[in-house]
């Protein structure tokens, strides 16, 4: 059995709040049930600070409306998207990200740039469908909760959460809610299974980086 030894260096090198326990646990909850959650905090300060600031930024200099009705072949959304800035590419890139990934996973993987974007749900309503993310662009998804906001004195709403699904469409059956707290990381089986976000209620709100993986050996493959 391969083993990973978690260092100093390795979570420096990411900007993960991770210790070795954690990081076991969270290989046994993707074996388990293809999510695998880490915090609040999954993210040492500065790097939250630093994902966070540049997704606004970004927000301003270079994002782009994604609204979409439910028609053959498009996924039923409405949110914002932005490219992303230097401190998502060194983040989701780093050499220690991508050992931690492959433990997790069992799969070696690398960044796909053309799918992975700065992502916004601003306002009521905003939501993304049912779907499985495609399998030759984003065989695993790393969604980093950057900051979220809802009104007070009331728990968040459906709107707030990623609804996992066992198999590849919602008959499968509902197997997980996530809520999307602040400084919150998801690794996601989401080629395989399928997943959305209910509409958001009013006063909620969510910044976050949506990271996909390719195989990085062209076939899909799992360490033992």
């Amino acid at each position: 059995m391969n083993t990973f030894a978690l260092s100093p260096a390795i979570d420096a090198g990411t900007g993960l709040d991770i210790d070795p326990s954690s990081l076991a646990r969270l290989r046994m909850e993707f074996l388990d049930r293809g999510a695998a959650v880490l915090g609040p905090p999954a993210l040492v300060h500065d790097t939250h600070a630093n994902l966070l600031n540049e997704a606004l930024a970004q927000r301003q200099d270079a994002s782009w409306s994604l609204i979409a009705k439910q028609c053959p072949g498009e996924i039923s959304q409405h949110n914002l998207r932005a490219h992303l800035g230097r401190h998502a590419r060194s983040f989701l890139s780093s050499a220690s990200m991508l050992a931690c990934l492959e433990h997790v996973t069992g799969q070696r993987l690398a960044p796909s740039w053309s799918a992975s974007c700065y992502t916004y749900y601003d306002g009521p309503g905003q939501h993304m469908g049912e779907h499985c993310d495609k399998k030759e662009a984003c065989r695993i998804a790393l969604l980093v909760y950057l900051q979220t906001a809802w009104m007070p004195g009331v728990q968040p709403s459906a709107g707030l959460q990623l609804h996992v699904f066992r198999g590849d469409n919602a008959a499968s059956g509902l197997l997980l809610r996530i809520t999307g707290l602040s400084n919150r990381i998801v690794i996601l089986n989401g080629a395989e299974q399928a997943h959305l976000r209910p509409a958001l209620a009013a006063g909620e709100h969510m910044t976050m980086l949506a990271g996909c993986y390719r195989s990085a050996t062209g076939s899909d493959f799992w360490t033992t």
